[in-house]
């Protein structure tokens, strides 16, 4: 029997904003064609950094503030100072870290340009610093009885599930090194407190918990077994006590089906001869033929 110890999980998660749009208007005034930085009007803690905006000019014209970009519209990541200024980005890492070096060339448009603005949905990203995490699934159940039954009846429906994330609160870009890939790209706890006063745009993410991860355990290198769902953030909390790490608390609550996934790699090679399956076993360099399926 195969006992499995809780320290091989992690946390994926992916930004989206239900789907919702919001319009705004970009001014010659409100680009700095020097600094590659502009704004536009929208309200306070909607758009944060790290997000992939999907703008689009609503007039049918082409986004002219965008140097060189003959598109009504395009996909940026995005990095929001203090005083709402907007630089757009071609990746997530230099996003996040707001350097001048990486940002999209700007110049000042000849018109005023209408736009739409939503958060597209981009890659998932390991959500750094995480010390545990909590699913609860439930089934809800309608009372179906009908006049002149004896018994009460009920009928389950969907499945619906709520949770905690608890987390080291970090609000910089740390290493978060996953199966030898990109240690900077890397979501920090401090996404879910924003994400929480959203107003415009909601607070809901989509989220990967994983239980076994590829490389977890040596007889299982390709194994990967999740849970996997869209959730909101219900909300936060955070402790803070001298001289102790200060730590997140997160709940969110499923917007939408949970699903338990597996991914695993068989170590046979499966042959169909057309009366039974054949699997060739790849063990040491010795391969043999023997009946994995009758059919």
């Amino acid at each position: 029997m195969a006992v499995f110890l809780g320290a091989a999980g992690r946390v994926e998660l992916t930004r989206s904003s239900i789907d919702e749009t919001f319009s705004s208007v970009v001014n010659s005034s409100d680009v700095n064609a020097t600094k590659n930085r502009f704004s536009f009007d929208f309200s306070t803690g909607d758009l944060l950094t790290g997000d992939q905006l999907e703008i689009k000019a609503t007039d049918d014209g082409l986004l002219d503030f965008v140097s060189g970009w003959a598109y009504p519209d395009g996909k940026w990541y995005i990095h929001v100072d203090f005083t709402g200024g907007i630089a757009l980005y071609e990746n997530f890492e230099d996003a996040v870290n707001g350097e001048v070096a990486g940002r999209v060339d700007l110049v000042e448009p000849t018109r005023n340009i209408p736009i739409s603005v939503k958060v597209a949905n981009n890659v998932g990203r390991c959500l750094g610093q995480v010390t545990s995490y909590e699913l609860n699934t439930t089934r809800d159940a309608v009372d179906v009885t009908e006049l002149g039954e004896e018994f009460r009846r009920q009928y389950d429906t969907v499945i619906s599930g709520s949770g905690t994330l608890n987390c080291f609160f970090d609000y910089r870009n740390d290493p978060c090194a996953v199966d030898g890939g990109d240690v900077y790209a890397v979501e920090e706890v401090v996404y879910l407190h924003q994400l929480v006063l959203r107003q415009q745009l909601g607070s809901e993410f989509k989220a990967k918990l994983f239980l076994v991860q590829r490389g977890a355990n040596p007889q299982e290198l390709n194994d990967e077994l999740w849970y996997e769902f869209d959730a909101i953030v219900a909300n936060v909390g955070i402790a803070f006590e001298p001289t102790q790490q200060v730590r997140s608390t997160i709940n969110f609550v499923a917007t939408g089906p949970i699903e338990l996934k597996v991914r695993t790699v068989t170590s046979y090679i499966v042959q169909e001869d057309g009366v039974s399956r054949l699997a060739l076993e790849r063990n040491q360099g010795l391969g043999y033929l023997e009946v994995e399926q009758e059919e």
